[in-house]
């Protein structure tokens, strides 16, 4: 990643070939100095990104919400279709101004076009196409296990951190594996391929036949203090070492979540990031409450199930803070689509048809 200063508090960030880490940290730091006054802007260089991950798709949403409080804004340009796709479906272009071009960026900000560099040598194309959900304007729900509740997902839209009522929250688990020979492609494959028996037993994942690939649905079936909640999840995104899930409208969540193998100096980890809202303003209200603990108790024990599987101790940690504290008061119409109200209206019917 590199960063040049185009003008008074404008930035240009030429993103890396490989956009996979969850940081913005770095980013930020060069282009959004915190003692920055007066309105700003950062341009977002694409150029070069060849493979993107749900973990780069975090970090984009955190330095737009961060970025956004600093009375800053974010354009993109060097944005290929395939790109251009990922943005929708995560949302993240309406997070950001499309630009066509380099100039076009430059020209909303009022700088000259000849700050940008000179054309560089042509990458290779997008190495990530098969791994992201293409956009969908509904959910569809083709396979249904006769003992899901099926309600709230088809029909609906993603919804993604950009979206959502509540203050936008980051818990990352980790799980230290420790054992030679296992790989990052190991442990996602142990999360895949036991994925609704690694929940807790008030948790239960139905799963598509074609298993967690991208644009696949999984159905969730969930038991909370405030009742039944009948929801699902989209595969977003999915490789050999990562899968992400993005929540439909009325989940308790905007947000995703993505779980990750990474190999590191003492072995290999594997991690949980979440990125996401309360739904609505109930929603927030519960997470306030009993919410988020529940939520936290899910993937230590996700992480736990890992551990027992393949045999180390479960040792899971987990770092939870608020990437942005505001409340977005214009989303409280989300309520209408509270997928645990709409389940608990539902119940005494399915009562009665069995």
């Amino acid at each position: 990643m590199e960063t040049q200063r185009l003008g008074d508090n404008i930035w240009l960030v030429e993103l890396p070939e490989e956009l996979t880490d969850p940081d913005e940290v770095p980013v930020l730091a060069a282009s959004a100095p915190a003692a920055a006054t007066g309105r700003g802007h950062i341009l977002l260089d694409f150029g070069q990104v060849r493979t993107m991950s749900g973990l780069g798709a975090s970090m984009l949403v955190k330095l737009g919400a961060l970025v956004g409080r600093r009375r800053q804004s974010v354009l993109a340009f060097g944005v290929d279709d395939h790109r251009r796709n990922v943005l929708a479906v995560t949302g993240l272009d309406r997070a950001m101004l499309l630009c066509s071009t380099g100039e076009e960026a430059c020209s909303r900000v009022g700088v000259s076009p000849s700050s940008i560099p000179g054309p560089r040598p042509t990458a290779s194309g997008p190495r990530d196409l098969s791994s992201w959900a293409r956009p969908v304007m509904r959910l569809g729900t083709p396979h249904v296990p006769p003992q899901a509740i099926n309600r709230n997902v088809r029909g609906r839209r993603v919804v993604g951190p950009v979206d959502g009522f509540g203050q936008l929250w980051q818990k990352t688990y980790q799980l230290p594996i420790g054992l030679t020979g296992v790989t990052p492609e190991d442990v996602i494959r142990a999360l895949k391929e036991n994925f609704p028996a690694f929940q807790p037993p008030y948790n239960r994942f139905y799963p598509s036949p074609a298993g967690i690939q991208p644009g696949e649905v999984v159905l969730i079936d969930s038991s909370t203090p405030g009742g039944p909640v009948s929801t699902g999840v989209m595969v977003l995104h999915a490789d050999d070492r990562s899968f992400t899930f993005i929540t439909p409208q009325g989940h308790p969540e905007s947000g995703w979540v993505t779980f990750t193998g990474m190999a590191g100096d003492n072995g290999v980890t594997a991690h949980i990031l979440g990125l996401a809202r309360a739904n609505d303003p109930v929603y927030e209200a519960a997470f306030r409450t009993v919410g988020s603990g529940m939520q936290t108790r899910i993937w230590t024990h996700v992480l736990s199930s890992l551990a027992a599987h393949l045999g180390v101790p479960a040792d899971v940690t987990v770092d939870i803070r608020c990437v942005d504290p505001g409340i977005r008061w214009l989303q409280a119409i989300n309520v209408w689509q509270n997928a645990q109200i709409r389940t608990l209206l539902h119940t005494p019917v399915r009562w009665l048809r069995r």
